[in-house]
C-alpha cells in the first residue's frame, strides 16, 4: 500500500525542505562570522575627526609650554603598534612626552584617511607609517619625520631605538 499523497504529505515535505535550508544558512552564516578577523586594538581611533583632535591638542598645548607630537598611523600597521609598545615600555619616553608634549594619534586607514587633517599637516602620510609631525600650539608644522631611522629589528620582534627617539624628542621640545 502506498503512502497517501495528500496535503499532509506535501506539508511535511515542505517543512523538511525549509528546515534543511534554515540549517544550511545557519552553517554558512556561522562560518562567515568565524572567519571574520577582529579589529586590532590600538591607540588610533578611526571614528575621530582628525582636525578636531588637532585643535583640542593645540588648545591644551597652548596652556603650557608644550608642543604637539602627532603620530600618524593606524592600528592596522605593525610598526605603529610596535612604536606604541616601545613608548609604553619606556619610562624615559613616557616622562619626556608627559613633560613637554601633547601627543595625538592621528588615524589613517581605509575607514578614515582624515584628509583635511593630513592636508593641514603637509601630508605626512606620504612619509609612510608611522610618521611624526612636530607642531606648535598654533598648529604650525615645525618638522615632518619618517620613523624608519628609529627602527630596530630584533630576531624576535619589531622595535624602535629608545635612545634615538628620546634624542629626537629632546631636539624638538620647546625652549624653556
Amino acid at each position: 500500500m502506498r503512502a497517501p499523497r495528500g496535503r499532509a504529505a506535501g506539508g511535511q515535505i515542505m517543512r523538511k525542505t525549509i528546515a534543511l535550508w534554515v540549517a544550511a544558512l545557519a552553517v554558512v552564516a556561522g562560518s562567515a562570522l568565524a572567519t571574520e578577523t577582529p579589529k586590532q586594538a590600538g591607540p588610533y581611533d578611526p571614528t575621530l575627526d582628525g582636525v578636531k583632535q588637532l585643535e583640542a591638542a593645540a588648545q591644551r598645548a597652548a596652556t603650557g609650554n608644550r608642543r604637539l607630537l602627532v603620530i600618524v598611523g593606524g592600528n592596522w600597521c605593525k610598526w605603529c603598534r610596535a612604536l606604541d609598545g616601545v613608548v609604553h615600555d619606556s619610562a624615559q619616553l613616557r616622562d619626556e612626552l608627559a613633560a613637554h608634549w601633547e601627543v595625538v594619534h592621528l588615524n589613517w586607514s581605509k575607514e578614515n584617511k582624515n584628509a583635511p587633517a593630513m592636508k593641514r599637516l603637509g601630508h605626512p602620510e606620504e612619509l609612510g607609517f608611522p610618521a611624526f609631525v612636530v607642531a606648535s600650539p598654533k598648529l604650525e608644522v615645525l618638522q615632518r619625520q619618517e620613523t624608519g631611522r628609529f627602527e630596530k629589528v630584533d630576531a624576535d620582534r619589531l622595535g624602535y631605538d629608545t635612545r634615538s627617539l628620546l634624542a629626537f624628542l629632546k631636539d624638538w621640545e620647546p625652549a624653556k
